[in-house]
């Protein structure tokens, strides 16, 4: 059972070269095969370990034998087996998705299995050096995926964030340095023993783990260290970027808060409450006020992430499933609209909300796939977010303003998704009659599906990922479709309708136009991450 964890990493990355070998002996449908297989055998590589890791265990593997300290050790627990999962699922449904529109060459097989193989590596590592390296593996392959398409916007795209996201490895190895000089090893368990004896130089520890959490805190994009993340997630090919929204994010944050189960920090965590909210509720003012599809979309995943770091960041058991919940609900919905949305540009050739005008009985699956995604990530029963957008509300009772501020949040994304439903309008009596291929179907039916299912049977859901997450089943007192949940779910999407018709009003637009032009650029976004590492400073300085 222990050598399967390992076979999670290597078959990827054996499968991106022999894709890129097989530019010189195998046809294209061949490695595809290959590809898809690669996939499909670690999704049956997690089946076979998920009865253990449900029953509580935490299974383990000494690479080359060398058990910690001195080796390097990989663990595979309730938190990592769900990671994982979404990792290979929705890498396997975008994979189908670029198979159908069939514009990719080996090169670009090979890079998004690195990708895969790198995120793996992430979440299954109990090494902070070793971290270092599959963020790295998982980083370049993303800078190349996004300037993939080799235009102007994507490379520039890249560009930035490839010198943003190296300003955050660097401070990422501060880190490692300083934590590494307090206790001379790099293992998350064994640095969790040692947490107690090392209380006394308390600054110089607060300050490594700073250091490490902002590094990290670039690549799950949540404010300030997020400006990287909507011409990226913009410009990326429509696979890439849900991928990136899908997965990457979610991967990178999952890297923070295995740190923190390790090293318990109460600090951060309420600091964590305070920016997830911050980021919840600017990033969907800002998603709201672009007129590009995709970055809609790219600015309302820093506000979905916002949603899952406040519940992280309240820290009781009912919170903690809420986020993980979430984390799972978005990776489902965001890469389902990230398609679907890709699918309306791939038979229009424009993005631009007033210019998309789609029509067609074949274009019939994919309205009603957006539905699914939008009526989702807006949390209205009976999808999946609002489910996991209930026990979030649920988790901030305690803490009025927050509440306030995160319902806000929600009641933006409807308006926003509301916005973004125009490009089905009937402006046009023009049909699209380019033909959309099955491949690029079959992930959106399945992804539609799945946020129906972890919608309809949330008791199911919260029990699984209860008993993965905190070893014991727990009890919600609350009932999530009951009369007032559903009646809060009414109340926020009529909230939401009355703020598009807000923002569709002459001043709105006004208004709109006024945060659109708002440009960070590269040298602001590299002092906004100093700011916020100071910011992180600071805080602890005062409050730690």
């Amino acid at each position: 059972m222990e050598n399967l964890i390992i076979l999670l990493i290597l078959i990827p990355f054996l499968a991106s070269f022999i894709s890129l070998l097989g530019k010189y002996f195998l046809s294209k449908q061949q490695v595809q095969v290959i590809v898809v297989g690669a996939l499909c055998t670690c999704l049956i590589l997690l089946a076979f370990i998920f009865p253990p890791v449900f029953k509580g265990s935490t299974i383990s593997y000494s690479v080359g034998g060398w058990r910690e300290p001195i080796g390097i050790c990989l663990y595979i627990d309730g938190l990592a087996w769900i990671s994982s999962l979404i990792g290979l699922l929705i890498t396997l449904l975008a994979f189908l998705f670029a198979m159908g529109e069939e514009k990719y060459e080996y090169k670009f097989y090979f890079f998004f299995l690195i990708l895969l193989g790198g995120m793996q590596g992430v979440i299954l590592t109990g090494d902070l050096f070793n971290m270092f390296v599959f963020f790295e593996i998982l980083s370049i392959a993303s800078y190349i995926l996004i300037a993939y398409p080799q235009k102007e916007k994507s490379i520039i795209a890249s560009f930035n964030y490839l010198l943003i996201s190296s300003l955050g490895i660097g401070f990422y190895l501060l880190g490692i340095a300083l934590l590494y000089q307090q206790t001379g090893i790099l293992s998350l368990r064994e640095i969790s023993h040692l947490k107690t004896q090392i209380e006394k130089n308390s600054p110089l520890f607060s300050l490594s783990l700073i250091s490490l959490i902002a590094g990290i805190g670039v690549k799950a994009a949540f404010i300030p260290f997020h400006t990287w993340l909507p011409d990226a997630h913009a410009f990326a090919p429509h696979p890439v970027s849900a991928t990136l929204s899908g997965v990457m994010i979610k991967v990178s944050f999952l890297a923070v808060w295995r740190i923190l189960d390790f090293i318990p920090f109460l600090t951060l965590q309420i600091l964590f409450m305070w920016i997830g909210v911050f980021t919840a509720f600017l990033g969907i003012i800002w998603a709201i006020a672009q007129d590009d599809t995709k970055k809609l979309l790219a600015y309302s995943s820093i506000s979905q992430m916002g949603f899952i770091i406040a519940s992280f960041g309240v820290a009781t058991s009912v919170s903690l499933v809420a986020s993980l919940y979430h984390i799972l609900n978005h990776s489902l919905f965001k890469s389902l609209l990230f398609l679907t949305i890709g699918t309306a540009i791939y038979t229009t050739g424009k993005r631009e909300i007033n210019k998309i005008s789609i029509h067609g009985e074949k274009m019939f699956l994919v309205k009603i796939s957006f539905l699914v995604g939008a009526l989702s990530i807006c949390g209205i029963a009976p999808f999946n977010g609002y489910v996991s957008k209930r026990l979030i509300f649920f988790s901030f009772k305690r803490y009025p303003i927050l509440y306030y501020l995160i319902f806000a949040a929600n009641v933006g994304t409807v308006a926003s998704f509301i916005k973004l439903s125009q490009i089905f309008r009937r402006g046009e009596k023009k049909v699209n009659k380019k033909i959309i291929p099955k491949k690029m179907l079959a992930p959106l039916i399945i992804l539609s599906l799945l946020c129906l299912f972890t919608g309809i049977f949330p008791v199911t859901g919260t029990e699984v990922l209860s008993r993965l997450l905190l070893k014991e089943r727990i009890s919600f007192n609350l009932q999530i479709y009951s009369l007032s949940g559903l009646g809060q779910s009414i109340f926020i999407f009529s909230l939401g309708l009355f703020l598009y018709f807000l923002i569709t009003s002459s001043k709105g637009e006004k208004v709109l136009k006024f945060i659109r032009n708002i440009r960070c650029g590269l040298n602001n976004a590299l002092l906004l991450f100093i700011a916020g590492f100071l910011f992180f400073t600071l805080f602890l300085w005062i409050f730690g």
